[in-house]
């Protein structure tokens, strides 16, 4: 009888792997199609794609089309390099709430705590309001010109862009997106910590959740496996993006990375002991306006509903790069980058949700 009984878990088992790996195969199947036909239809040169499921294992991981055109290189999801953009904002985000949590900068301090010579209209504006986009200090626009393609020897520089500049509304009065602010935010994170901001991140952030692929893109270095970056004309044809120096704005978007290292990162965060439960509560709740409404953006993470869901995460645009990297409330998450300007996921991420969300 023991006997019969052993043979039957065996072959139970058995069926459940066949059964799990048959699922397996209709889910990467519905992934490869949907990808395909939307590079196709997209004219996008190189797309990378990364599912992790709850437990943070790997369960998709793929690239299409191509990291360099002319050389016809494939996309390798481990190792090509994009721009990622605003998710920049995340990663500067989690170095602030460590140094937060490790009693060596306030969030709700003011600027001018951290930053001398502050002008008198933002001495007031506080960390938190900066990480949440109530500042009042403007976005980038056309007008900066070559301010925003020159190189900045320091973050401290790169203020003459629009510290000089009124605000556009009393902090904590309005949400308005502003990557700007994020320059000034890392400034005063610099400060706090006694080194420059992209030490900092590299101690903090990369080096000990082994993020070996992501940098900030310094104008002045190379990096293996740095996928070429295009742009549509005016024509809708694909074209080579000009150069760009990211210096005046790498906390608030000029890092790069692989979508497997930004998918785990964005695991860790939310599944492992990186941060205490109330710190990581903290950037992860809406942020409040004076009066009393609440936005749909934590610190440096933006809450998305979507198909009665939540999910946390940010969005990326770039000179040549695409990124969306979010978690879902059934702790997949999704990873997706191109080496285009303005991509346009749409509800394709969703849609890849929707897949693999069992």
């Amino acid at each position: 009888m023991k006997k019969y009984f052993i043979h039957f878990i065996i072959f139970s088992s058995f069926l459940l792997l066949s059964c799990k790996n048959d699922n397996y195969e209709i889910e990467d199947k519905k992934a490869d199609d949907l990808i395909i036909n939307f590079v196709k239809e997209n004219s996008i040169p190189g797309l990378s794609l990364t599912v992790l499921d709850r437990d943070g294992n790997i369960r998709y991981s793929k690239g299409f089309g191509f990291a360099d055109l002319k050389e016809k290189s494939k996309i390798d999801p481990s190792q090509s390099i994009f721009r990622i953009g605003s998710f920049s904002k995340t990663l500067t985000a989690t170095a602030l709430m460590k140094l937060y949590q490790n009693n060596q900068i306030e969030l709700d301090s003011s600027v001018s705590y951290y930053i001398d010579n502050i002008p008198s209209d933002k001495k007031n504006i506080t960390l938190k309001q900066i990480s949440g986009h109530l500042s009042g200090i403007r976005h980038y626009n056309k007008d900066d010109g070559m301010k925003i393609n020159k190189n900045y020897k320091n973050n401290y520089d790169a203020l003459e862009i629009f510290i000089n500049d009124s605000l556009l509304f009393e902090p904590g009065q309005k949400y308005s997106y502003s990557t700007h602010a994020w320059t000034l935010l890392s400034l005063a994170m610099e400060n706090a910590y006694g080194d420059t901001f992209i030490n900092l991140m590299n101690e903090e952030i990369f080096s000990p959740m082994q993020l070996i692929n992501t940098h900030a893109e310094q104008y002045d270095l190379s990096f293996e496996n740095k996928v070429s970056f295009y742009e549509k004309n005016d024509f809708d044809s694909i074209i080579e993006s000009n150069p760009v120096n990211n210096s005046w704005k790498w906390a608030g978007g000029g890092y790069i990375s692989t979508t497997e290292e930004m998918a785990k990162f964005t695991w860790n965060i939310l599944n492992s002991d990186f941060l205490r439960p109330d710190v990581l509560n903290l950037m992860l709740s809406p942020q409040e306006l004076m009066d009393g409404n609440k936005t749909s953006y934590g610190i440096g993470w933006a809450i998305r509903e979507k198909n009665n869901q939540k999910f946390l995460g940010h969005t990326g645009g770039s000179v040549g790069g695409t990124t969306f990297v979010f978690s879902s409330e059934s702790g997949h998450i999704v990873s997706l980058m191109a080496n285009l300007s303005n991509a346009s996921f749409g509800d394709l991420p969703f849609e890849i949700f929707r897949i693999f969300n069992n």
